[in-house]
């Protein structure tokens, strides 16, 4: 795969049509199916999480009560961050057919899912706030005194968790890739009868309805 994370192709911004953090999690690499550019990926470091993060505050209700993410004094790698991903999309696209993916390669990618979501924050109701918060990763007593914060570990461990949640479970027969052949964006399909086909009329759907118009014209 040709990917690239330079300045110039890095003028894509984050989407959130995924639906929920997994998707849109695996829609940070952009341009997935479009053999006319090459592959970009939107999180080159540690500090595109953070701003992946921030920014679905703002634009999805499934990050909205998240708390502030922190540095940690021992940062995980790049690396993981990546391969996370890759196992979000390999799943995506073996569950949809498009990539079928052998036992052993299915099993090893389902178990970078359930090792990271064991990461996933621990939540504990504050009686003060009425609201809840997760726990430091080393806290496994549960009685301890509450984090107000979000270390990375844990919120990729939230983001695997909720794949293991979405492949799991009848969650998956909603999955969908973009109808746009060069597109690549998964998304959950929460319509009525399942009718969405795009990753938003605005894109996609609004470029599929000018190229109709103009072989009609």
């Amino acid at each position: 795969m040709n990917t690239s994370s330079t300045n110039q192709l890095r003028q894509l911004s984050f989407v959130f049509y995924g639906e929920r953090p997994a998707l849109d999690f695996a829609n940070t690499l952009r341009r997935r199916k479009d053999p006319l550019h090459p592959t970009v990926d939107l999180l080159g470091d540690r500090s595109d999480f953070a701003s992946w993060l921030n920014q679905a505050r703002r634009a999805t209700s499934w990050a909205r009560e998240l708390p502030e993410l922190v540095e940690t004094p021992m940062p995980i790698d790049q690396e993981s961050v990546t391969a996370l991903r890759e196992a979000v999309l390999l799943l995506a696209e073996h569950s949809l057919g498009i990539n079928t993916l052998s036992s052993f390669e299915l099993n090893s990618t389902i178990d970078v899912l359930n090792e990271w979501s064991t990461r996933r924050p621990l939540l504990q109701l504050d009686a003060q706030s009425f609201s809840p918060h997760p726990l430091n990763s080393e806290e496994s007593d549960l009685r301890k005194t509450l984090a107000k914060n979000l270390e990375l570990e844990q919120a990729l461990g939230f983001v695997a968790a909720d794949a293991v949640a979405l492949f799991g479970t009848n969650d998956r027969q909603r999955l969908k890739i973009c109808g746009h052949e060069r597109c690549g964006i998964l998304f959950e399909d929460r319509s009525n009868g399942l009718r969405r086909q795009w990753c938003s009329m605005k894109d996609c759907g609004n470029r599929a309805k000018a190229r109709r118009y103009s072989h009609n014209k």
